[in-house]
């Protein structure tokens, strides 16, 4: 049940974030809200204090990476949905996948626009002028989306990936 309750999550994170570039709370609450009833049905009280604990380390470890500009607060919440539904270490590997694919879908949309240097000069500049330039890497008012990747269908296809080759698929 807890995959199909996913499965809807992520579609509706997805199409919302391929029309435009924004992944919309009732969606993430809905998730958050699964999270907390499944584990609360199959753990008693410490299900909802634990489902509450890592929604919350989540979102307060993707904080930095929103405030830099690599990833939008949608795509932080949503991480925090599947960690509240399947805890940390389940969601740890996501990550390290989703950073892995995000980085190749990223590589390869560069090179086809023929930005790649440009691109990692923007990005080297930004890091050794942190302290001193008070704006986001990436602002979308000002950049615009050419250079944009919607984060969503990365992290779907983490979570798949992650549930059916590193979990040993489907629990029926």
């Amino acid at each position: 049940m807890k995959e199909f309750i996913m499965l809807n999550i992520l579609i509706c994170a997805v199409t919302g974030d391929l029309l435009d570039y924004k992944i919309r709370n009732p969606v993430i609450i809905a998730g958050w809200a699964a999270g907390i009833f499944f584990n609360a049905f199959s753990s008693g009280f410490s299900g909802i204090f634990h489902t509450i604990f890592c929604i919350v380390i989540t979102i307060i470890a993707g904080f930095p990476v929103f405030m830099a500009g690599g990833a939008g607060a949608g795509d932080i919440k949503l991480f925090s949905v599947i960690g509240g539904i399947y805890g940390l270490a389940f969601l740890a590997k996501v990550v390290m996948l989703f950073l892995v694919m995000a980085g190749a879908v990223s590589f390869v949309k560069l090179i086809k626009k023929g930005a790649l240097v440009s691109r990692i000069k923007a990005f080297i500049y930004y890091i050794l002028h942190i302290g001193i330039i008070k704006d986001r890497y990436y602002n979308m008012e000002r950049d615009g989306t050419e250079f944009a990747i919607c984060l969503a269908p990365v992290i779907a296809a983490a979570y798949f990936i992650t549930l059916f080759f590193m979990e040993g698929g489907l629990k029926i």
